[in-house]
């Protein structure tokens, strides 16, 4: 007899792998030839071993740790069903800050989310099963979503029997990330994310437990999924950063989105910030002539100036509307996706990847995404960078994109 903790089917519950037990083997291994499992009341303690007409013990913590692999104890998720019993599984992690803890591990199909135990989500072993199932389920689902979109993976760094290892870190451990008060920390183009205890005790689970799902693990995927260092980065600090947190800025909303995933008021309010920022970019004016405005007009002949403009925000690392330029540049590719849809996203991370050569400044990084956006949307985008928001497009860009995709496409549309 094959027990395991089932999952309502159809629910959001089905990625999490709870390893089942095989009690007709735990009885052979404990009691010899002819021993087999049998129910004698219908609750998860109804079970026996029975040989020789004689009902004999079981000890399931034993079962789960001969028949699995960091197998460390026997738990069921309902006490009235005989068949929720399953292995929780325990292993050895090592942070990186380089030390080690034990942790238990909960199974998905391409991350293990890893906790320090299995009561700070919730107070009993049926409620702790859901919530873990709605972890892993949404961050399964938040990797399945980078992995379509980039049509690349990580490499192996950081992780579990090959799956991505999302480890929260035991009360009062700092992960490897810049400051000890970080929340979360993502390797970078590799696996491996950690978060501290607090962030899991007072956001991710809080969140769990009413049916949502905290957004710093999708944030950190985009750390895990960031292949795009020569075409975008550049060696100014300042761009690289609303480009390589920018991206992962952007793909937290839109892998949560592309799936309907649950998520909580606060937000669906900062993406729906996020997306306006575009036009406050856009529209905010200035005098002109005054310090910072930019003389660039949208019609021709216009007296209006702007405030805003590509080197005076995302070069000069100054955000818009009270959020920071990675904000901004989630922003644009929004309002790109608004008017080109899912397959414009599903091809932009691969039109970029497949530029070629290292962008030595921000300009060339410029210039490699407004290509790359183009061959994406498969139309010349050329004025809608240049004139609409402000951006630099290099001569020789503006060219190849004409020569690939004839005129520029009217910027009405993206306005």
């Amino acid at each position: 007899m094959l027990v395991w903790g089932a999952v309502a089917p159809g629910s959001a519950q089905a990625a999490l792998q709870l390893p089942g037990l095989d009690l007709n083997a735990h009885c052979v291994q404990r009691y010899g030839s002819g021993a087999f499992a049998t129910l004698t009341a219908n609750n998860a303690y109804g079970w026996s071993c029975y040989k020789n007409g004689q009902y004999l013990g079981m000890d399931l913590n034993q079962a789960c740790q001969t028949q699995h692999t960091n197998g460390f104890q026997a738990a069921y998720r309902h006490f009235n069903d005989a068949y929720s019993w399953y292995c929780q599984l325990r292993a050895n992690y090592t942070s990186q800050q380089g030390l080690t803890h034990s942790l238990y591990v909960w199974k998905g199909q391409y991350i293990a989310l890893r906790t320090p135990d299995v009561t700070t989500c919730a107070s009993s072993t049926q409620e702790i099963t859901a919530q873990m199932a709605l972890l892993v389920e949404g961050f399964d689902r938040g990797y399945t979503f980078y992995k379509d979109v980039t049509g690349s993976q990580p490499s192996l760094f950081r992780h579990y029997q090959g799956l991505n290892s999302m480890a929260v870190l035991p009360s009062g451990y700092a992960t490897g990330c810049g400051s000890a008060t970080d929340p979360a920390c993502g390797e970078r183009g590799q696996t491996g994310i950690e978060f501290r205890y607090n962030l899991y005790q007072t956001d991710i689970c809080a969140e769990a437990l009413v049916g949502t799902l905290n957004n710093t693990g999708f944030y950190e995927l985009g750390r895990n999924f960031w292949f795009y260092e020569n075409q975008l980065a550049s060696t100014n600090s300042n761009y690289a950063h609303a480009m390589v947190t920018g991206y992962a800025v952007l793909m937290r909303f839109l892998s949560m989105d592309y799936y309907a995933l649950p998520i909580s008021m606060g937000h669906a309010g900062l993406y729906n910030n996020v997306k306006g920022l575009a036009n406050t970019y856009r529209t905010t004016t200035a005098a002109c002539g005054s310090a910072g405005a930019t003389s660039t007009a949208i019609s021709p002949g216009s007296a209006t100036c702007y405030r805003y403009d590509w080197a005076n925000t995302l070069l000069a690392k100054q955000g818009v509307g009270g959020l920071d330029t990675t904000d901004l540049f989630a922003s644009f590719v929004l309002r790109l996706k608004h008017v080109h849809g899912w397959p414009f996203i599903f091809q932009l991370w691969r039109k970029v990847g497949a530029i070629t050569g290292t962008a030595t400044s921000p300009y060339t990084s410029a210039d490699n995404f407004v290509l790359a956006a183009s061959r994406a949307a498969n139309v010349n985008l050329t004025d809608v960078f240049e004139t609409a928001w402000r951006w630099p497009v290099s001569s020789s860009i503006r060219n190849t994109i004409q020569s690939e995709f004839g005129n520029p496409v009217s910027i009405t549309p993206y306005l």
